[in-house]
């Protein structure tokens, strides 16, 4: 019993830490987009506006885990949550007995479920049905682009399964989804900001070509 009390304890503790270093950043980066459109000379310009952009997204991100926190928490002042739990206060309208059963009932353990063997080979199953498609479409006759679309759709189902449910992230906590996900996702759409860069710097590239042999003529002596 002790020592379920010190792990209760010790989740409480490494939420709060985790979740105020999420508050830190997402104020550090508010204050950096407010020093960028305070500093820079015009603000409406592409880099600014795009640097403003992802500084604001990336407060918003880092500010769910906080938000949800601070709401599961009752901390945050909410005037129809208030009401939501002042009417789940109230007692029920039962007997004396009944109602004094319900107090002295025990709380019930929250137990987590991290998904049953069953589930897991559903999911293996699945992860090498995927695998099997991608192997026969590679012997299929078709277009590059069709083919590289199929497989990376079929990469990103696969990966989003592994992520779910091998690393349990579907069994866990609604603010850790909402904070891991949507930067993973602007991480992703983040690099594509430099692939036009990246194709003209390629075409300025200095392309060697090897010159020629020269042929040499021989002299015949008369």
């Amino acid at each position: 019993m002790d020592s379920q009390v010190d792990q209760q304890s010790g989740m409480k503790k490494e939420a709060t830490v985790l979740n105020v270093i999420c508050a830190v950043a997402a104020l550090g980066f508010v204050v950096f987009a407010a020093f960028n459109a305070i500093s820079s000379g015009d603000f409406f310009t592409t880099d600014n506006l795009f640097l403003t952009a992802v500084c604001l997204l990336f407060a918003l991100v880092f500010a769910v885990s906080p938000l949800v926190w601070l709401m599961e928490q009752g901390k945050l002042p909410l005037p129809f949550r208030k009401k939501a739990l002042a009417e789940s206060a109230l007692p029920p309208l039962l007997g004396t007995d009944a109602a004094l059963l319900a107090a002295s009932a025990e709380p019930v353990e929250d137990v987590h479920f991290a998904g049953s063997n069953q589930l897991f080979m559903i999911v293996w199953g699945g992860l090498l049905l995927l695998t099997l498609i991608e192997i026969i479409l590679a012997y299929k006759p078709m277009s590059l682009h069709l083919m590289l679309t199929i497989l990376l759709g079929l990469s990103i189902i696969k990966a989003a399964l592994i992520i779910a449910y091998f690393m349990h992230l579907k069994f866990e906590r609604l603010s850790l989804i909402l904070t891991l996900v949507p930067m993973l996702v602007i991480c992703i759409c983040l690099l594509f900001v430099f692939f036009p860069d990246s194709f003209r710097s390629f075409g300025l590239r200095y392309k060697f070509k090897e010159p020629p042999p020269v042929k040499v003529e021989t002299v015949e002596e008369q």
